[in-house]
C-alpha cells in the first residue's frame, strides 16, 4: 500500500510525547485513526521515544461518557507500549456544526494541558 504510513510510524518513534484528536462517531474514535493505530504496529517492539500520549476529541453529542470507547481504544493500543502511557484526555461534547467550537470550556482544558507538556 503507497502512503504515509511508515513515515508518520517514524516520526511517532522519535517523538518524546504524541497527541492523537479525532472525532467521535458513534462513541468511537475516526476509522481513520484505528487504522493509522493498526498501520503503526511496526512500533511495537522497538526503542520508541514516547512516553506521554494525549487524547483531544469532539462529538455532537454532549456527555461525560461520549468519548469512554474511544479512550479505552486508544488504551488498548497503549498497553501494547509499557513505557507509554495515558497522559490526558480533553474532550470537546456538543459541537455539531462550524464555529460552534468557539469558547467552548475544553479549549481552556486544552490549553492548560498543553502548557504542562
Amino acid at each position: 500500500m503507497k502512503d504515509d504510513a511508515l513515515e508518520i510510524a517514524q516520526k511517532m518513534h522519535d517523538a518524546e510525547v504524541i497527541a492523537f484528536a479525532s472525532p467521535i462517531y458513534y462513541y468511537e474514535m475516526s476509522g481513520q485513526m484505528k487504522t493509522m493505530l493498526d498501520r503503526v504496529n511496526c512500533l511495537y517492539g522497538s526503542d520508541y521515544a514516547f512516553r506521554d500520549i494525549y487524547f483531544m476529541s469532539a462529538a455532537a453529542e454532549d456527555g461525560t461518557e461520549v468519548d469512554r470507547r474511544a479512550v479505552n481504544g486508544l488504551e488498548g493500543w497503549i498497553a501494547c507500549f509499557e513505557r507509554a502511557k495515558l497522559a490526558g484526555t480533553v474532550f470537546a461534547g456538543g459541537v455539531d456544526a462550524a464555529g460552534q467550537i468557539a469558547g467552548h470550556s475544553a479549549l481552556g482544558h486544552a490549553y492548560e494541558t498543553g502548557k504542562t507538556i
